[in-house]
């Protein structure tokens, strides 16, 4: 009775139908690390997404943003949320750890898109100076999975796993997936020890909020088994624990603030687009960790990695509450079947229900990045993240991925707030994917233009105080040539190449092309001190027809006339009240005088000054 009461109040009845989902902001990897290829080279590589292998982008350089700052994340997802035809969540998580560590728990990308070995004497190999293999999870993390009992008290359907946490509903073999626990994955809130740290859910039924926020181990110790002979698997409960000799230990709450749990948008369903309301991509403002959370920021050497899961089902799969579906509703039980028949009005219809994908979860993550400590100058500032996503290519050759766009498409903020101008491409993607410039390289740069509908930048003579996004003539350069060395003119290139247009494109000293360029560029952070719109475009990516990258940043006041408007009328209203009251007093005094005299002839306040 314990294990299912625990089932009901945990268990998250995932996925019924096909349905992905992409992280693009920060870039997702979907299990991509560098390869040209049109599909990833291996789903296997760090987790199991579940996604189409056309997914992902590739790695770049490592992003470092300042702690506390604001990063805008964006995804995607196939089966939509938030509408009436499905229930479901969607959880951001994060996990961090230090350059520092050894290499059993270091969280890296890696060099190959081989999966990491399974062997603790290997997950350390070397590619010159960098880790080989790509790791999330820790190698320990993965072991006390694999020899921990599977929670058989949470719904699987019909379905048959294995014993061991390795195997679920919709993993039912033990494939090892990077060093993911595949119980842990397909279950949340996750009754056992997770690395992960939860920043947000977002659910179609709000009323579950008081479980992901109570039982999350953000806020919430967890418990596991230890057992002496480690080849045994370690049973789940305290009572099963200590009767089989071992010892049920505790992982304390990580001490930070339970997530916070919205509403998610209205997505149509079978569409990898835009909301509903407010008609954008689904996105989340992530207030980045600080030291106090995270140790390795004062260290200097903080590795990051972003985690987006998307868990779907529709009103038969039951999460929560009275109703909610466990072990008790396997086998024979279960409310899925594949291809039941029911009839119709005295006719047999078939359902076309392929059990196999009930109880799916889909996930993607980010490349690793960095969290850094904030300078002195920067210390009580409020910092946006500015960044570029998308994929050299156009919208068939990168779906369903996106072309470039910079995130946020539309930032929105206060008078002296500050925006942190950084974003990485990728020198790897497939040889003759659309674009402008060298072959396979992904490059951005800042322009500024008059407005959205124009793609063409400021003449020099077109900037004044007010309207220049950089007032500095250098900084406006440095945007627009990305730092680049080693240039060469026009009349040089064309010489070099024997006239040949094509390869004066192509050429890697073509600076007019950002060809020279790195594909990480840190434009440092920049206070907005002016109000205004100000618009801004990358000249590289500027083909109307399928690349249009532009953006804008909306500088506000601190107050908007209205707002001005509306605090005058309150102090006046304030001082009146004040002075009325100040007067009333005075009359109560002072009986005699004009003041009293003039308040007893009002109605209803003579008593008050009697």
């Amino acid at each position: 009775m314990q294990l299912r009461y625990i089932v009901v109040l945990l268990a998250m009845m995932t996925a019924i139908a096909m349905a992905d989902v992409y992280m693009h902001s920060p870039p997702g990897s979907n299990d991509r690390n560098q390869e040209e290829s049109t599909n990833r080279n291996n789903d296997n590589r760090l987790f199991n997404s579940q996604n189409n292998a056309k997914g992902g982008y590739c790695r770049g350089g490592i992003l470092r943003w300042y702690e506390k700052s604001y990063l805008p994340i964006e995804w995607t997802n196939q089966h939509g949320c938030g509408n009436d035809q499905t229930s479901c969540n969607i959880i951001l998580q994060y996990m961090c750890g230090s350059t520092a560590d050894d290499s059993t728990v270091q969280v890296r990308d890696g060099t190959t898109t081989t999966t990491i070995p399974n062997d603790i004497n290997q997950v350390g190999t070397l590619d010159n100076s960098e880790l080989q293999f790509g790791m999330h999870e820790s190698y320990y993390y993965y072991q006390n999975c694999t020899f921990r009992e599977r929670n058989k008290g949470l719904f699987t359907a019909n379905q048959n796993p294995g014993n061991s946490a390795r195997s679920t509903r919709q993993q039912p073999g033990t494939t090892q997936y990077g060093f993911e626990c595949p119980e842990e994955r397909d279950y949340y809130p996750y009754w056992a020890p997770s690395p992960w740290k939860d920043i947000a859910v977002f659910t179609g039924n709000t009323d579950d909020c008081h479980i992901y926020q109570g039982e999350s181990q953000n806020v919430k110790s967890k418990w596991y088994c230890v057992m002496p002979d480690t080849t045994k698997l370690a049973p789940v409960g305290q009572s099963k624990c200590t009767e089989q000799g071992g010892v049920w230990t505790e992982q304390k709450a990580w001490g930070i603030s339970a997530p916070e749990c919205i509403r998610a948008e209205w997505n149509h369903v079978n569409h990898l687009g835009l909301s509903q309301s407010p008609g954008k991509y689904n996105s989340y403002n992530w207030s980045l960790p600080h030291q106090g959370m995270e140790p390795c920021i004062s260290a200097g050497n903080c590795r990051c990695v972003l985690r987006l899961r998307y868990n779907i089902s529709s009103a038969e799969i039951k999460g929560y509450g009275k109703s909610a579906l466990d072990s008790g509703d396997n086998g024979q039980n279960s409310p899925i079947r594949t291809d039941p028949t029911v009839q119709v009005a005295g006719d047999n219809v078939t359902l076309n229900i392929n059990e196999n994908q009930y109880g799916r979860t889909f996930q993607d993550r980010s490349h690793t990045f960095s969290i850094i400590a904030r300078t002195p100058e920067l210390k009580n500032a409020k910092i946006w993240n500015l960044l570029v996503k998308g994929k050299r290519g156009n919208i068939v050759q990168v779906y369903p991925a996106m072309e470039y766009q910079f995130t946020p498409n539309q930032l929105h903020m206060k008078i002296n707030e500050h925006v942190h101008f950084q974003w990485t491409g990728c020198d790897h993607n497939p040889a003759g994917n659309t674009g402008n410039g060298r072959d396979q390289l992904d490059r951005s740069n800042i322009v500024q233009i008059h407005s959205l509908n124009e793609g063409k930048p400021f003449n020099d003579t077109d900037y004044n105080g007010d309207n220049a996004l950089f007032t500095n003539s250098d900084v406006r350069k440095r945007f627009a040539t990305l730092d680049q060395k080693g240039c060469l003119s026009y009349a040089d290139l064309y010489a070099k190449n024997n006239g040949n247009k094509d390869q004066v494109e192509q050429d890697p000293q073509n600076c007019a092309f950002l060809n020279a360029a790195p594909n990480t560029f840190d434009g440092g952070v920049h206070q907005m001190d002016r109000t205004g719109s100000f618009y801004f475009m990358s000249t590289r990516n500027n083909d109307f027809s399928n690349r249009d990258q532009k953006g804008a940043i909306h500088v506000d006041p601190l107050f908007r006339p209205w707002q001005i408007a509306l605090i005058a009328v309150g102090c006046a209203l304030f001082v009146g009240l004040a002075a009325t009251g100040g007067a009333m007093v005075y009359a109560k005094q002072h009986p005699h005088s004009g003041a009293n005299r003039f308040f007893s002839k009002v109605p209803g306040v003579k008593r008050v000054v009697a």
